[in-house]
């Protein structure tokens, strides 16, 4: 080991366990103490081999016991619950409940036929060893397949034993004078499993019952009859002596529902499903057929029925597989289950309406649209959206938002569905201060019907138009305001004048706004700073003059500045710049 002493990160975590179980003890201590200080954790290893050796140590002492090779068999005991559907039982590796057992078992068996279940198991407890037999026999029978066991939790075995048929027992076991010391009712459980069983009427007999007393069950009417009498079981008339039962065609339908997922014109394909018949006992196989009216099987050109295929029932509702591009029959109205089983098929179908989904065959034509709202970031105004060409399979037209020029955003994408016109290209109006949403640069349009969308889009690109003069000392903010002249009431020859100095890049700008104001608060656009719009000089012209009149309204009396703001049609810019009004004192108000 000298070599590896050094580096003991290196050395394979076996060595460690191997030196452990030679009981190596002064080398294993020097190991262990040179990790500590190589920050080497070897905890795994050491660990696992002294569990060895103390579980080896602890059975040679139990053998000192000359009677523990032999295992005592004991029932365990259990606790149970039940729903319509099934029985959920707990098993405890223990004689009584509240007692101590064994943690597990070794090979575990389980066994579930008709309406029995057996268990058995070996542990140990305590130095001792017990086989674990728990035998039961139900008040009704099981559905095999559809039962499961677990031993996942810790001392404790967890069963789920399926119903042949769906309803309230009256009791666990089949015999009502059977007394188990150690069965429990597992009433934290049941309390949850009630609601379940709420409305139902609890049975009073079944098939296992039925036997005990060489008689027949008739579910019809939950009673047990001689076989010569099946004939009063209505619906099943014929004897079954080896099932116990009165027996007959399926006395239930079950329901379909169907959606074509094909979406090509005259082809189907998708999942029937079929909700089960309440009553499943007696049913063999779900049939499924194509049928011309909401009763009759559709039949082929060698008068055959049309089966589309069968399925199992399972005690659950279920599913049957329509590949896709399934022509669609001619003469096909409906999809139809029927019950059946050995003795023929329930007259009276389930069916569902067939609806050949088609999506809209063409997209639309065309969008149109300009954003009317001012702000950064936000977008209003009106779409126009171009009929498709073909409208025959056209509903609505949906709006989207866009991540690009044909893929939607990954979530919430949708703006609306709007309607077809009979006249005229369909319109939406997008509210002002309708937010652009994070990484949307698109809008989408589709054609829509009750099946989808059409996969293809029209789209156009989004356009933020915003007002100009978004922050003071931007180029498309008027450069200044000044009052020239002095007006005397007196003096009819002098007129005084507001001139505006233009702004340095008037791409954006079509108008400047003058108002009195009532301060010169032009960062931000404060709204008690305006008292009174004067007028709008369009920036194509010469002088950007207004001349002031003599007599001014009585609504500038409290204005002792000019404002200036820069303008488009998309709105009026929230900066200003402002004159002071004391040159014109002596203008007459």
């Amino acid at each position: 080991m000298a070599p590896h002493m050094e580096e003991l990160k290196t050395l394979d975590s076996r060595v460690v366990e191997k030196i452990v179980m030679k009981q190596w003890w002064g080398l294993a201590r020097d190991i262990i103490a040179k990790s500590h200080i190589q920050r080497v954790d070897l905890s795994f290893a050491v660990r696992k081999a002294v569990r060895v050796l103390k579980d080896e140590a602890d059975e040679l002492l139990r053998t000192l016991n000359p009677k523990y090779g032999v295992a005592s068999q004991v029932s365990p005991a259990f606790q149970w619950a039940q729903n319509d559907t099934s029985v959920f039982l707990t098993i405890k590796y223990t004689v009584r409940w509240n007692a101590p057992g064994a943690l597990e078992v070794t090979d575990p068996n389980v066994i579930i036929t008709g309406n029995t279940f057996n268990f058995t198991g070996e542990g140990k407890h305590s130095n001792n060893k017990y086989k674990y037999t728990l035998s039961l026999k139900f008040f009704d029978n099981l559905s095999e397949p559809m039962s499961t066991w677990s031993t996942a939790s810790v001392g404790k075995l967890s069963v789920t034993l399926r119903k042949k048929w769906p309803r309230k027992w009256p009791r666990l076991l089949a015999n009502k004078k059977a007394k188990i010391t150690n069965m429990h009712v597992w009433m934290e459980m049941q309390e949850k499993l009630d609601s379940s069983l709420g409305g139902q009427t609890t049975a009073s007999n079944s098939p296992v019952t039925c036997a005990a007393a060489e008689k027949l069950y008739c579910l019809a009417t939950d009673t047990c009859k001689k076989s010569a009498n099946c004939s009063q079981c209505p619906g099943k008339p014929i004897p079954k002596v080896e099932e116990s039962l009165c027996s007959g065609m399926p006395g239930e339908k079950a329901s379909i529902s169907f959606s074509d997922s094909d979406m090509g014109e005259n082809e189907l394909g998708g999942e029937l499903k079929i909700n089960k018949a309440r009553h499943e006992f007696d049913i063999d196989h779900y049939m499924v057929y194509f049928g011309k009216d909401e009763r009759s099987k559709l039949e082929m050109a060698d008068g055959k029925p049309y089966l589309i295929g069968s399925v199992v029932p399972t005690g659950s509702d279920t599913e049957l597989n329509l590949p896709m591009n399934t022509a669609l029959p001619e003469g096909a109205t409906h999809v139809l289950v029927f019950s059946k089983n050995e003795y023929g098929e329930y007259a009276i179908p389930g069916n569902s309406l067939l609806t050949d989904a088609v999506l809209p065959k063409s997209k639309p034509g065309s969008m149109q649209f300009e954003d009317e709202d001012g702000e950064v970031g936000e977008v209003s105004g009106t779409v126009t959206i171009g009929r498709a060409a073909d409208e025959s399979r056209v509903n609505d037209y949906a709006l989207h938002w866009g991540r690009t020029a044909t893929r939607k955003l990954h979530s919430a994408s949708f703006i609306r569905d709007v309607p077809k016109q009979n006249d005229g290209d369909p319109t939406h109006y997008i509210a002002r201060n309708t937010k652009i949403p994070d990484h949307a640069t698109h809008l989408l349009a589709y054609t829509k019907n009750e099946h989808g969308e059409h996969p293809s889009t029209v789209s156009l690109k989004i356009v933020d138009n915003t007002k100009p003069c978004r922050e003071q000392d931007a180029e498309n903010c008027p450069v200044g305001v000044f009052i020239t002249g002095v007006f005397d009431a007196a003096d009819h020859d002098h007129q005084a004048k507001v001139q505006v100095v233009r702004a340095a890049d008037e791409e954006d700008v079509s108008h400047y706004s003058l108002y009195w104001g009532r301060s010169n608060d032009c960062e931000g656009g404060q709204a008690g700073a305006k008292n009174g719009h004067i007028k709008d000089l369009e920036k194509g012209d010469a002088d950007l003059e207004w001349m002031v009149p003599q007599i001014l309204p009585t609504t500038t009396k409290d204005s002792k500045y000019v404002l200036v703001f820069s303008k488009n049609k998309y709105g009026e810019s929230e900066f200003c710049r402002s004159a002071e009004l004391e040159n014109l004192v002596k203008l007459e108000l």
